[in-house]
């Protein structure tokens, strides 16, 4: 429940694009897909702020074949980090380009 929660307060903002952008439905379909996968906590990050976490790495994870693949790469590289907690912006990409980013953030529990 908590998981679907942050997942929805991740994608529910408010995406202004032309037709050849892909944002919006496809980036929470692949969000719903990574934390399946995943067995770290995706939280947004004012969450992170709030629970005081420490960041561990910011990275950017690409695909030029779709969507699809590239939430394929965000899944593999947060499950080799292991890391408890992380959280996902996908930039928007144009068809055009045929590139597909996001970039990934990457948090530890705060050190006492």
């Amino acid at each position: 429940m908590k998981k679907i929660i942050l997942l929805l307060m991740v994608c529910s903002f408010t995406v202004f694009a032309d037709d050849k952008t892909v944002v919006g439905s496809d980036a929470t379909e692949a969000l719903e897909q990574v934390v399946s996968e995943v067995t770290s906590e995706l939280i947004t990050v004012e969450r992170a702020e709030e629970l005081d976490l420490n960041r561990a790495t910011t990275y950017e994870v690409s695909s030029t074949v779709s969507i699809d693949n590239l939430e394929h790469n965000i899944a593999e590289k947060v499950k080799e980090s292991k890391v408890p907690f992380y959280s996902v912006k996908f930039n928007k990409a144009t068809q055009a380009d045929g590139n597909y980013r996001a970039e990934v953030t990457e948090y530890f529990s705060k050190v006492e």
